[in-house]
């Protein structure tokens, strides 16, 4: 987190008042974004996380609707399916969580390039959809978020966000002053916009995207996000462990609609 906050003070253009760009994206694979819905507008995003770093493969299926109540301010919901496989990443799901939350978005922030946004989200994890009793989220969990980027002339934006996932007991000793035993998620990483296409790398030092691997490897997760008009985008990511033994690709894709 500190290292975030560094990374945005440096960078912080001192001088031009900037100007408010086309978003350069509307979902990224496992960071969280800062750019908001626009008033009345409703945002679609289907997807498939795929795991190909173990023996057994899986994958978690996410479907996301997203409201804008105001031009910063919006609401969204999630339902996410998970299946092991060994042909059809999109056979035998199995809803894994749903989930519901809210963001503000703060836009180009005292006329500089820095974004900014806050969040929280409300999980209700399905623990019976994980083999392992160990592995995946026990409880319902409150998620608070932050993100921000920069951006860095015309086509360049340096992203991040950062992340925890607290169950409701935790929450109230967390109150009481003590440290929760979730060390957080914290992802970075750059993005180049062009018309059509918009080319991205993200570094994730554990993702709650993908609940059955929070113990695993850090992942580097090149993408490229298409713009093919009619508001429709399409991206497609290689997630990548970056640890010896868990550094077979992953696959990535989503397909988001906006009303």
């Amino acid at each position: 987190m500190r290292t975030l906050i560094l990374a945005v003070v440096v960078l912080l253009p001192g001088s031009a008042i900037a100007q408010e760009r086309e978003q350069p994206v509307q979902e990224l694979f496992l960071t969280q974004v800062v750019y908001p819905q626009d008033r009345h507008e409703v945002q679609l995003t289907i997807g498939n996380l795929i795991d190909q770093s173990r023996d057994d493969r899986a994958a978690l299926v996410p479907f996301t609707v997203e409201y804008g109540l105001t031009d910063r301010w919006q609401i969204e919901a999630e339902w996410a399916g998970f299946t092991q496989f060994h042909e059809s990443p999109l056979a035998n799901l199995k809803t894994a969580r749903t989930s519901i939350g809210t963001k503000y978005s703060f836009m180009n922030i005292g006329g500089s390039h820095v974004h900014a946004a806050v969040g929280m989200d409300v999980e209700f994890p399905r623990v019976t959809a994980f083999d392992a009793e160990d592995e995946g989220e026990q409880g319902v969990e409150f998620e608070p978020a932050l993100s921000m980027a920069v951006d860095i002339g015309d086509r360049i934006t340096m992203f991040g966000s950062a992340g925890l996932s607290i169950e409701k007991q935790q929450a109230e000793e967390l109150l009481q002053g003590t440290r929760p035993d979730d060390r957080g998620t914290i992802s970075v990483g750059g993005l180049v916009a062009f018309r059509h296409v918009t080319l991205a790398v993200e570094y994730t030092n554990r993702s709650d995207d993908l609940p059955w691997r929070l113990d695993g490897s850090p992942l580097v997760t090149p993408s490229a996000i298409f713009h093919p008009g009619g508001h429709w985008e399409l991206g497609i990511g290689m997630p990548v462990g970056v640890r010896a033994g868990s550094r077979m690709p992953g696959v990535a894709w989503n397909v988001t609609k906006e009303f």
